[in-house]
């Protein structure tokens, strides 16, 4: 297959600028929707639908249309970019510096999506049709729990054989991550005055008494032997007053856990356990918005494909193909949208050319040569997968 891969690259890098100078924070994904449809009709996609909820689809008809689709996943919106004086560039800029492409949604997501647009048109360029049905995918609502992603899934009317997210692995392939669990642990006490702090009973030390106890204590909590060890992360502080010179009747911290060794009750447990005697009161939530308390002893994943799959095995033969050397395994530190798709049995990996300690940071960018070498890699995987 000929290939202007230059024109390719240029071309995707371009794209990438447009996509980060079209801010798309969660539930403000629609213009960007309509810029990505507009690129994919652009680039003469066989079908182009931006459905109920936002998310924007395309699809490249394969020759055997018997056999289950590879569908290429990212999402379209991404974080705050915070105080912009504190970038080097304006974070809706898409700067080049040097050889990297600098902004926020550089790393996650737009360049990846990029990519991934841009290799399924490499063949259509070309002219040359995959194998299977390929399918682009980018969903809104990812970074405040995945919205658009349970709506893709819980609609899906085409059979699946893989799918590829797009969130940032380093040109590696990422086979998991650990899944999500957090909870309020409230403190009670008994406001007064500040002015007589002895005649109340601040619960603020009994919240510093248990972090400390928690820092000393994590280390109790197991670990999977891919996806790594448990970790517990304080987040949201709060307290029943506004008022300054009031002491609180009650205080509670949301812990943020990941894990794939324990579950909703073993934690529970622990938490009960590093509070010892002090009564505590516990709330299951996404800590950003309440959900139903949890009551399993099942281990909590993200998700997992082991490396023993045969998909697994498939993809990183055409992967490393493509890209001119071995693609390693890997898995991701943060969650992803990957994690909805499990309960319907689909086979996930993840593979993307930005680099995860790039994600949600200060002049985020992602590399132009792993950019180049991960649409090579992409489209070795869509034309022969």
């Amino acid at each position: 297959m000929n290939l202007d891969w230059d024109t390719l690259l240029q071309d995707c890098i371009d794209f990438t600028q447009r996509l980060i100078q079209t801010p798309s924070m969660s539930f403000e994904e629609a213009q960007l929707a309509e810029l990505v449809a507009a690129e994919l009709q652009a680039l003469k996609f066989d079908q182009v639908w931006i459905d109920e909820v936002g998310n924007v689809n395309g699809r490249i008809r394969g020759t055997d249309p018997s056999l289950g689709a590879l569908v290429l996943n990212t999402h379209l919106d991404h974080v705050d970019p915070g105080e912009p004086s504190l970038w080097s560039v304006p974070p809706y800029s898409g700067t080049i510096v040097g050889d990297r492409i600098v902004g926020r949604g550089a790393c996650d997501i737009k360049g990846p999506l990029a990519v991934q647009v841009y290799s399924m048109a490499a063949l259509l360029r070309a002219g040359v049709r995959p194998r299977r049905d390929v399918v682009f995918t980018g969903v809104v609502e990812e970074e405040i729990g995945g919205a658009g992603a349970i709506h893709w899934v819980e609609n899906l009317d085409y059979p699946v054989d893989l799918v590829v997210l797009g969130e940032p692995s380093d040109n590696t392939i990422a086979l998991g991550h650990r899944g999500i669990a957090q909870m309020w642990v409230r403190f009670n006490g008994r406001s007064v005055h500040a002015s007589v702090p002895e005649k109340g009973d601040n619960p603020n030390y009994k919240l510093v008494q248990f972090l400390h106890n928690l820092t000393a204590a994590q280390s109790e909590l197991a670990a999977h032997e891919l996806l790594g060890p448990t970790t517990i992360s304080p987040t949201i502080i709060e307290v029943d007053t506004k008022s300054p010179n009031v002491t609180p009747a009650w205080t509670r911290v949301c812990l943020d856990f990941r894990t794939a060794s324990e579950s909703h009750n073993s934690l529970r447990a622990f938490v009960q356990r590093v509070a010892g005697d002090e009564p505590i009161i516990l709330e299951d939530a996404m800590c950003s918005q309440p959900t139903p308390f949890t009551d399993s002893d099942e281990t909590i994943y993200g998700f997992y494909t082991p490396p023993t799959d045969e998909k697994v095995q498939r993809a990183q033969a055409l992967l490393s193909a493509g890209m001119g050397r071995e693609a390693a395994l890997s898995s991701y530190q943060f969650a992803t949208d990957g994690r909805h798709f499990v309960p319907y049995n689909l086979t996930m990996i993840g593979y993307a050319a930005s680099e995860e300690s790039q994600a949600h940071v200060v002049d985020e960018y992602i590399s132009i040569p792993k950019m180049l070498e991960s649409l090579r890699g992409h489209v070795e995987l869509i034309k022969n997968y």
